[in-house]
């Protein structure tokens, strides 16, 4: 059983209902008796943080910058799993430069820092984890800064009789093991006011998640702070001592504190210098936050892929002759490299298994692990093709299945053989010819058709057994589904299968398995990753272009599906690999040795350099506001920065106003001008949606979300194929196999009401107005208005029209309203393409887009651009708004720069001066800079 199936019992039957103890929690404490507090259960956190933390004691653990008072319910209580917090640094350092020179009031008497210190730390202090891990650890992976790097500060907050672990915006990390509970409440009941803060180290704890099965192993260990009044520093002393609990130095005080530790020997003037000189502890942020390490982990991962030698000695194969497409050098390449992977033989450079032998007997010697094994490897079964997007794995692979087919048959007919013989004895599955290619969603699947009609003989691909195994009246038969010849389909579908518990195609052994997209089980404890690893294959292959996203594990994972010994085991990549490598200096090294050569052998990547595509040029449009925006702008802005000061010096519990949704404003009324209504927040509920998608823009190929009736995380970056939301009010996500299921004859795209807030027995009815308000409706545009931008926009629009065809960004689907209307008027034909389009209108707008000649804009939104599509037929990228996140703007430029493009392609961004998005361009130049990618 997985840690998440464990944490969130929605996932499936709680094997864990009843008052016995915990198993294991006995090693940190006390056990904990179910009756008493429910133990691995996500608690309603929302009903009891307002009882538990106080607006003075979050203040004092986080700073008073980075709590906003926002409350949908009511004013007078801080929401803090509601609250609109932003982890994005940029935002937040842009938002600290404004309000920089506003002075804040001085606190009050009673909460000085000079009358209280710092006791000291309590360290490697369990937790144990509860809650919603896959929530837990994107908000980990995010990092920011913090006071000491590698760890996350959390706070600690009484919850009825519990202690909980945490995050600064409310999310549960954990719970306190009964031994600290017992102390915290010895220290309550001295009515001795005490304030705690804790810091859990990021990877130690992500992995902890990725690999617990059991209860047991769902513990982390964190390091808490611990302060309080001066006058009281020998009875908490004694209280810990008491519970045998010492403290410790810690390694980060809070600005001001002084440190003062009971446990520690005072002998005379000595005690003075090792306050004050001996220790050395942080109270400053350090340098180094996560942004640039994560920039720092990229590098030495491009050092990496640079230095593999793979492709330099691959002859290369030639096409079948029932391929119509000639394949390209590199794809030549790519289908050696995996005949070596399936069928052998390995060179011996890359074998990883090395002949050897002692006292006359031989055997095999990892050169790895140094494990030794009698017999012999043949370390064939599959591998990963990680070569950059747009360079062909899919017809690398098509490639393959035409050449293997002989194999394939023969293969199966062994099985055929052994049931005429009656020699199944073990019932073992049907074997298969086919190969099964599992898809990222529905529109993937027709990607891969249409690839195949394109790339085979018409006479052959009349003959080509087929099937798409998805939708309601998908395919059951295990017959008709073995004697095919693919078969394609998606994750979720194999998991809705499995969650029902008739799954066809877990019972056939298939000749090839490829995962398509694979880093979607970049995480171990994902049901997708479980799902596919169960499938039986005589080999399997890994397609991606991000192999490794922010994390070495991210490809162990890989490792462990294509089932290499001994890496089939995820424990040894940790060992091996990612360990040494997070501990630096000379193991690092040694790592980064071990990791190349494990990549060189498994895995083949090249970048988009080798095709010699077409050049971009990149220009950057740097427009001036009207009078009459600016001056819109800069009341905005007021409202702001004394919104901002009242935050920072006050905490008005009635302030309805937070950074995000005042930034929001700002880049929002550069994109559409005057024709933006002025701020109210009496109608902020009409810019939920805009924020949602600003920072699901932001997240980039990282982000996911939560199906509210399966639960299973899908990719928000593509994703528009995959679910929907039904207003711009309801939080609840239903993916669309969900849908189809619950709600049968209901196409994607038709505007319904949530079926989760529509009362019991009523069906979910059609929306009236749609799922958007479109320009000139007064909640959210003004019927006439100006925007310097869309008037930039369509100016450049119309240069070379009839000989370009163009494709426009942006992450808003207000924007594209108001971009839509403005084509509209100048009478430009254009189609649209954004979260909401079904795959079947997605398809048609695409073959169209590519056919006909009167057709030459596309309109979309990032996200539903960043992925899975071909748009090699655009020489034009227009990009509305800048991101916080450089690497979506260049997802959606890959579009069209890709295999295929043959002509130059022009990209054109946007930036208001005197505005927040010269600010964000800045710090895009500086990421780009230090990648080498500076825009010219």
């Amino acid at each position: 059983m997985s840690l998440r199936r464990l944490l969130n019992p929605e996932d499936g039957t709680d094997e864990h209902v009843g008052s016995r103890p915990i198993q294991g929690w006995e090693d940190h404490g006390t056990p904990i008796d179910r009756s008493i507090a429910p133990v691995l259960r996500e608690i309603a956190w929302e009903n009891c943080v307002k009882d538990s933390f106080s607006l003075d004691s979050l203040r004092n653990i986080f700073g008073q910058g980075q709590i906003d008072p926002y409350n949908q319910q009511d004013n007078s209580h801080i929401d803090i799993k509601g609250s609109p917090l932003f982890d994005e640094e940029q935002v937040q350092r842009w938002a600290e430069d404004i309000v920089s020179s506003h002075p804040t009031s001085s606190p009050g008497p009673e909460n000085r820092e000079g009358d209280r210190i710092c006791y000291g730390l309590i360290m490697r202090s369990p937790v144990k984890l509860i809650g919603d891990m896959s929530i837990v650890d994107s908000k980990l992976a995010s990092g920011g800064e913090h006071p000491i790097p590698g760890h996350f500060q959390m706070a600690i907050a009484k919850a009825e009789d519990r202690y909980l672990v945490v995050f600064p915006d409310g999310t549960l990390l954990g719970e306190a093991n009964a031994l600290l509970e017992e102390v915290l409440e010895s220290i309550e009941e001295q009515k001795h006011r005490v304030d705690l803060e804790a810091f859990a180290p990021i990877n130690p704890v992500r992995e902890t998640i990725s690999r617990a099965t059991n209860e047991k192993e769902a513990v982390v260990r964190v390091n808490i702070n611990i302060y309080g009044p001066r006058s009281v520093t020998q009875e908490i002393g004694s209280i810990l001592s008491s519970k045998k609990i010492y403290l410790q130095r810690p390694d980060y005080i809070k600005p001001g504190m002084f440190y003062d530790n009971p446990h520690v020997l005072k002998l005379g003037n000595f005690q003075h210098s090792f306050n004050g000189q001996g220790v050395e502890l942080r109270t400053e942020k350090q340098p180094e936050c996560e942004t640039a390490k994560a920039e720092a982990f990229q590098r030495t991962i491009n050092g990496i892929y640079s230095s593999l030698t793979r492709s330099q000695t691959l002859a290369g194969l030639e096409g079948d002759g029932r391929l119509k497409t000639q394949l390209l050098t590199h794809q030549k390449q790519a289908l050696d490299f995996m005949s070596q992977r399936e069928n052998g033989p390995i060179p011996e450079k890359f074998r990883l298994w090395v002949p050897n032998e002692q006292d006359g007997r031989p055997y095999q010697r990892h050169i790895i692990t140094n494990n030794a094994a009698l017999g012999d490897y043949p370390e064939t079964g599959g591998g990963i093709l990680a070569d950059e997007m747009g360079m062909g794995k899919s017809l690398s692979i098509l490639a393959l299945i035409l050449r293997t087919l002989g194999d394939g048959h023969k293969w199966a007919s062994e099985f055929d053989s052994m049931l005429e013989n009656g020699s199944n004895h073990f019932k073992l599955p049907r074997r298969s010819r086919a190969t099964l290619v599992i898809a990222s969603s529905d529109l993937m699947i027709n990607e891969w058709f249409q690839e195949m009609k394109i790339h085979f003989e018409d006479h052959f691909w009349g003959t080509f057994r087929t099937i798409k195994y998805h939708g309601t009246k998908r395919e059951s038969n295990i017959d008709t589904l073995a004697e095919s010849d693919i078969v394609v389909t998606t994750y979720h579908t194999l998991h809705m299968d499995s969650r029902r518990g008739k799954n066809p195609l877990r019972e056939i052994e298939w000749y090839r398995l490829v995962l398509d997209e694979a880093h979607i089980i970049r995480r171990l404890s994902t049901v997708f990753y479980r799902t596919v690893a169960e499938l039986k294959a005589r080999s399997r292959w890994c397609l991606t272009g991000t192999p490794i996203q922010n994390r070495l594990e991210d490809i162990g994972s890989l490792f462990a599906f294509i089932r290499i010994i001994p890496f089939n085991n995820p424990s040894n990549f940790r060992k091996y690999i990612s360990v040494p490598f997070d501990e630096g200096g000379k193991r690092r090294d040694l790592a980064i040795e071990r990791f190349t050569r494990l990549l060189d052998s498994l895995c083949l990547r090249r970048t988009k350099d080798l095709l010699h595509l077409p050049e971009q040029h990149c220009r950057v449009r740097k427009l001036e506001f009207s009078a009459e925006e600016r001056m819109q702008y800069e009341q905005t802005k007021k409202i702001m920065v004394r919104t901002a000061k009242n935050q920072v010096s006050g905490f008005d519990r009635k302030s309805t106003v937070g950074l995000l949704q005042v930034q929001l404003q700002l880049r929002i009324l550069c994109n559409h001008g005057t024709f933006q209504q002025p701020i109210s927040w009496n109608r902020r509920k009409m810019h939920l949606l805009d924020e949602r998608e600003a920072t699901e823009a932001s997240l980039g190929r990282d982000g996911e979300v939560t199906c509210s009736t399966c639960q299973q995380t899908l990719p928000l970056i593509g994703a528009g194929s995959m679910f929907r939301r039904f207003d711009e009010h309801c939080g609840h996500v239903l993916c669309y196999e969900c849908m189809e299921e619950s709600m049968p004859g209901v196409q994607p795209g038709t505007a319904i009401s949530c079926p989760f807030c529509s009362p019991p027995g009523k069906m979910p009815s059609r929306s009236a107005n749609g799922t958007y308000p479109q320009r000139g409706d007064d909640r959210y545009f003004r019927a006439q208005g100006t925007s310097s931008k869309i008037e930039a926009l369509m100016k450049d629009v119309k240069v070379d029209i009839w000989s370009t065809k163009s494709i426009i960004f942006s992450c808003w689907t207000h924007t594209l309203d108001l971009i839509g209307s403005a084509l509209g008027h100048a009478n430009i034909n254009f189609r649209r393409i954004d979260g909401e389009c079904p795959t079947a209108k997605r398809e048609k707008i695409l073959d169209e887009f590519a056919q006909d000649p009167s057709l030459r804009i596309l309109i979309m939104t990032t996200g539903t651009g960043a992925v899975g599509l071909n748009l090699a037929t655009a020489n034009r990228v227009f990009l509305v708004e800048p991101q916080w996140n450089p690497s979506v703007e260049n997802q959606a430029i890959a579009r069209a720069l890709r295999l295929g493009q043959e002509q130059a392609v022009q990209v054109t961004r946007y930036v208001v001066n005197g505005t927040v998005e010269q600010y964000m361009r800045s710090l895009q130049n500086k990421k780009l800079k230090m990648a080498h990618l500076a825009w010219e």
